[in-house]
């Protein structure tokens, strides 16, 4: 018998950082030349169990130990080149302020209601966003892609390559889905915003032209090829101060009296209500390659350590930014107020930034979809980026549909990003950590009738002091797995699944 000492959310390898043991020339060493010490067969009270399906994958400093390894190697694996915190910290906060926090104001009608639902959506985005960080740095991996593959294709021997990679496409397939069709939903939603504008300005009397003109213009800012661009950088940036300045002209207008009702998405389906607009506000979409880009920065003295609880910081950090940017919608929205006139100066304004914020939003979004496989052949003939084309044309397409479509691709849209955001995090932690072997040191009740375990270790023997410094670490750490375990079942039941099946009765219209 065996008792497993599961590492939890960080491996208990970091307790054997400095020890005797982990020493190659240390004779209780398995890698000892001279007295070399067999897994199966070993006299040593601690026994590492190794994980035979690990796939190359980056590897997260822990929180307690010194970045000993080469810092190029790791860049090599990142998804995200590596990102300064300011930048982190910004693609952290951008997703919260886009089409769900102007829908925000529509439909409230209590103040106490929308009060609730705004701090349980930023409470369980913290706790969502925090649970995908500890996974990615449980199991080493750096993208959503792996951790799920993790998760579904655990029993897939390394062998069967072409099964998991078959699998892998699909996931990746999936996330790329929802990305494009939140990039359509915000052209979309763009097009509503400024399209009553054009037809009293323009003699412009199709959607298509709009959709068509808006599509172009985001083109010329969603070519670069990953987050770390300059260009994307800026134009994320550029989003937030417009959704800034959108929200202060609103407030302006609420306060004057002149406030004209803000144009929600013309087909907004089923789902659309108060509570799902808020929930799809603090929705996350691109959390797991964050914190390994910043992870992945070369090494220095300032950066060495605590790592992980910079992250975590930075996320709740974007996280009370945001809350406090949407507050101001929530408080105003159940305020009575006299319709302003569309033809009104400060009106047009409130449009042009609510559009415009929402079209600098999509770049960022297109440009962390994995590239689409095209052939070398074609690659060396078009100098264009074939791959980032077609995702633009499809954007186009599916945001120029007509309103059946339409509102079906944004209840589809809603539900992956709500289910992808609250319930897969909290179903991957209870699968990794219930259904699979943790990545653990055993310590055996009894060991092997060796010559070396004849006599009874000594109190200061090797075995010992291991044993004592691992009991003391889980014993610190225990508060804190009953905690995570405890939210993770309240997250995935009451909230998840409650959530699920009230989205399931509405599109078969039971409620």
């Amino acid at each position: 018998m065996a008792q497993a000492i599961s590492s939890g959310r960080q491996s208990s390898l970091d307790s054997l950082a400095g020890s005797p043991i982990t020493s190659p020339t240390s004779p209780a060493s398995p890698y000892s030349p001279t007295d070399s010490i067999s897994v199966l067969d070993s006299s040593s009270a601690l026994v590492l169990l190794p994980n035979q399906d690990d796939e190359d994958s980056f590897e997260f400093s822990s929180d307690e130990e010194h970045d000993e390894h080469d810092p190029q190697l790791e860049i090599v694996k990142l998804t995200i080149p590596p990102l300064a915190p300011a930048t982190v910290f910004l693609y952290l906060l951008a997703p919260y302020l886009r089409l769900g926090a102007i829908l925000v104001p529509n439909g409230i009608t209590s103040l106490k209601f929308g009060l609730v639902n705004l701090f349980v959506a930023a409470a369980l985005s913290i706790f969502s966003r925090n649970l995908w960080f500890l996974l990615a740095r449980y199991l080493r991996k750096s993208t959503t892609e792996d951790i799920f593959l993790e998760v579904i294709a655990k029993g897939i021997s390394r062998a069967k390559r072409r099964q998991r990679e078959r699998i892998r496409r699909l996931l990746l397939c999936v996330t790329g889905s929802l990305r494009i069709l939140m990039a359509s939903m915000y052209l979309r939603a763009s097009v509503d915003s400024v399209y009553p504008l054009l037809l009293k300005a323009l003699p412009v009397q199709t959607r298509l032209t709009t959709t068509l003109v808006l599509g172009l213009l985001i083109s010329v800012a969603s070519f670069p090829k990953s987050l770390a661009a300059k260009q994307v950088i800026c134009i994320t940036w550029l989003s937030i101060i417009l959704y800034t300045a959108w929200l202060a002209a609103a407030l302006y207008n609420h306060m004057t009296g002149t406030v004209m009702p803000s144009p929600i998405l013309a087909q907004h389906g089923v789902l659309w209500n108060c509570t799902t607009s808020i929930a799809f506000s603090f929705a996350t979409s691109l959390t797991v390659p964050l914190p390994a880009s910043l992870a992945g920065r070369p090494s220095t003295s300032s950066n060495k350590t605590n790592r992980g609880t910079y992250f975590q910081v930075l996320s709740i950090l974007s996280t009370i930014i945001a809350t406090l940017l949407i507050l101001p919608s929530i408080l105003t929205a159940s305020l009575p107020n006299v319709p302003g006139a569309l033809s009104d100066t400060r009106n047009i304004i409130v449009h042009v930034l609510r559009a415009s914020s929402l079209l600098l939003s999509i770049p960022p979004v297109l440009v962390s979809i994995h590239p689409l496989p095209v052939p070398l052949a074609v690659r060396r003939v078009c100098k264009l980026d074939l791959s980032k084309a077609t995702l633009i044309f499809v954007v186009v397409l599916l945001s120029s549909g007509p309103p059946s479509m339409a509102t079906f691709l944004n209840d589809l849209t809603i539900l992956l990003a709500l289910c992808g955001s609250y319930f897969l995090p909290a179903w991957a932690h209870i699968t990794i950590h219930y259904f699979r072997r943790p990545i653990s040191i055993v310590i055996p009740h009894s060991v092997p009738n060796t010559p070396r375990t004849i006599h009874s270790p000594s109190p200061h023997s090797p075995d010992a002091l291991l044993q004592r410094k691992e009991r003391l670490l889980q014993r610190r750490r225990l508060g804190r797995r009953v905690l995570w375990d405890v939210g993770v079942w309240l997250l995935l039941i009451p909230i998840s699944v409650f959530g699920m099946v009230w989205a399931g009765g509405r599109l078969v219209r039971k409620w």
